[in-house]
């Protein structure tokens, strides 16, 4: 068990899928100042599966009656796309602090109407941006912030894979349907890129971005390509997939002292030396964390706690919801009409 408060919270669930049942759920269960109280989902295999992996708890078809017949200090929000905004704000006003899956919201009207009653209620309302709580990126976050590259002028995201696949994704609809899902692989594994490189290199000044349907019969975008460029000038490139094989996934940071690859398969690493077009090129590798992947959902309930605790600063929060959001949207935008897209940074 974690050690935390003397304060038992009571925490309730608001769609209890994939996401739901592999982190928030497991993640509560963990910590022994929480109390699962009840969760909230329509579909009845969904029901059937909650009580058989985690007993004792209230199950409600639907999460108005819940936070009405209810009372929770905590709500994790884990509702397809299109229901977090409407989910979230009824979880705000019955006076809970949420935890919201990512994309935060669909729309940036949304977003604010999010940002606003988590302000009226004067609670914490945090996005699940996991890729900041592993090792990895949160060493390059460090590494950056004490200049151990120099000036930082290129970063690269590729988070790439076969896409959601039958028992991950409970219902396929969630992520395949363009009415609940609002986007397809660029909205789904595109936030957690975008979020990463807001994080280590700032706000973005511009977006251009293609993304595209090219071998899942679906009517989402199963790849998309985005480039950016930052407020203090830097370059970034983002590929996101659904169609991909085995590949590198990770980030990749580039300074004029230095560069790390963040590889999630092979470990993190410093790469100093000097690169050159001829034969004199020198390459001097350093291995600084074999495990950069570890953290993530192993850590983010408990981190989450933290925060509504007091124990811990709330970054992850509707501002950085948002930013990732909006440069989400502009990438659809800039897709669609072949044209870079200018954000209000």
């Amino acid at each position: 068990m974690t050690k935390a408060s003397k304060k038992t919270y009571r925490v309730g669930i608001i769609g209890a899928g994939a996401i739901a049942q592999g982190c928030h759920l497991p993640g509560y269960k963990k910590l022994d100042n929480v109390e699962l109280v009840a969760y909230a989902d329509p579909n009845e295999e969904r029901h059937a599966e909650v009580e058989e992996l985690f007993p004792g708890m209230k199950g409600y078809k639907n999460y108005k009656s819940m936070l009405a017949k209810e009372k929770f200090d905590v709500i994790s929000v884990c509702t397809p796309n299109r229901d977090h905004a409407k989910a979230t704000i009824a979880a705000l006003e019955a006076g809970c602090h949420v935890l919201c899956e990512k994309p935060m919201a669909t729309t940036l009207k949304e977003a604010d109407a999010m940002a606003e009653a988590a302000k009226k209620a004067r609670k914490k309302l945090m996005v699940g941006f996991t890729h900041r709580l592993m090792a990895g990126p949160q060493a390059c976050k460090e590494m950056l912030q004490n200049k151990q590259l120099g000036k930082p002028f290129s970063i690269r995201v590729r988070f790439a894979h076969g896409g959601p696949y039958p028992g991950w994704a409970k219902d396929p609809e969630s992520f395949y349907n363009p009415k609940i899902a609002a986007g397809g692989a660029m909205l789904d594994m595109g936030i957690h890129a975008i979020d990463l490189a807001l994080w280590l290199f700032g706000p973005v000044k511009s977006v251009m971005a293609r993304a595209v349907t090219l071998v899942k019969k679906i009517k989402v975008d199963d790849n998309a390509l985005l480039l950016l460029q930052f407020a203090n000038g830097s370059l970034g490139s983002i590929e996101v997939g659904w169609t991909s094989k085995p590949g590198f996934t990770g980030v990749e940071i580039y300074g004029t002292e230095g560069s790390l690859i963040c590889d999630y398969m092979k470990g993190l690493f410093l790469c100093g030396g000097k690169a050159s077009a001829g034969q004199d090129s020198v390459t001097e590798w350093k291995t600084l964390d074999k495990a950069p992947t570890k953290g993530g959902w192993e850590t983010e309930i408990a981190h989450w706690i933290d925060i509504v605790d007091g124990k811990a600063k709330l970054e992850m929060n509707w501002k950085a919801g948002r930013a990732a959001l909006e440069v989400a949207l502009a990438a659809y935008a800039s897709s669609k009409s072949g044209k870079e897209v200018v954000l209000d940074t």
